[in-house]
């Protein structure tokens, strides 16, 4: 996926979940942020982060990246399922799409992906890794909680499954964040107990684009 022109700035503040403040060469301005996650090994003050011009709404710039160490991290979590949908079409793994619906809604639930019409995929952004592993959630998360919950009771009638997106490129491995969210830990291992697959894959991130680079494993702590 190509980005469209990305302009350098400074992070500064989180004002709320959706908004931070940023420095643009000498002027401070405000950028959305499509991440309800914490964050907080990324957004530190003063660090180099890249925005694009939005053309309408309140905040004229959207964060997209942020530099951490010598690599970027994207932090737009609703890239997972175009991303997933993209890399579905180059590599025809794990599944070959032949039909890709997204946010195929059953009931009062709704979720990522349903590929020819039967693989019912929910995606998950990841953005935290410590010591080489990837973690989810950055925060607790009962919405995550409840997806998992739904899909295992709907896999009688769907193959339902599991894709965690890293949008960063440092990561060996995937696990659960069991410290952070209990529930969605003890969720994902019931899923995986069940014989449901869950996949984590790693993005190659550069101001121009980012695409999915390769599957990691999945460790189910």
């Amino acid at each position: 996926m190509r980005f469209p022109p990305l302009i350098k700035a400074r992070f500064l503040s989180r004002l709320n979940r959706f908004v931070c403040e940023i420095q643009l060469g000498s002027t401070k301005t405000t950028a959305l942020l499509r991440n309800t996650g914490r964050l907080k090994e990324l957004l530190v003050d003063g660090r180099e982060v890249f925005v694009r011009e939005k053309s309408g709404g309140k905040h004229a710039y959207e964060l997209l990246l942020v530099r951490h160490g010598d690599g970027l991290v994207c932090v737009d979590s609703h890239l997972p399922p175009k991303l997933l949908s993209e890399y579905l079409e180059k590599s025809r793994y794990p599944w070959i799409p032949k039909e890709v619906r997204f946010e195929f809604t059953i009931g009062g639930s709704r979720f990522d992906m349903l590929i020819n019409r039967q693989i019912l995929v929910e995606t998950k952004s990841v953005n935290l890794v410590r010591e080489g592993v990837a973690l989810f959630p950055d925060a607790p998360t009962v919405r995550g909680s409840r997806h998992v919950e739904e899909l295992i009771r709907l896999r009688y009638v769907y193959s339902p499954s599991l894709v965690f997106v890293i949008q960063r490129e440092d990561a060996q491995c995937f696990s659960p964040n069991r410290e952070v969210d209990p529930l969605f830990g003890k969720n994902v291992a019931e899923f995986v107990k069940l014989g449901l697959p869950v996949y984590a894959f790693l993005c190659r991130v550069t101001v121009d684009e980012i695409y999915i680079w390769k599957e990691i494993p999945v460790r189910i702590i």
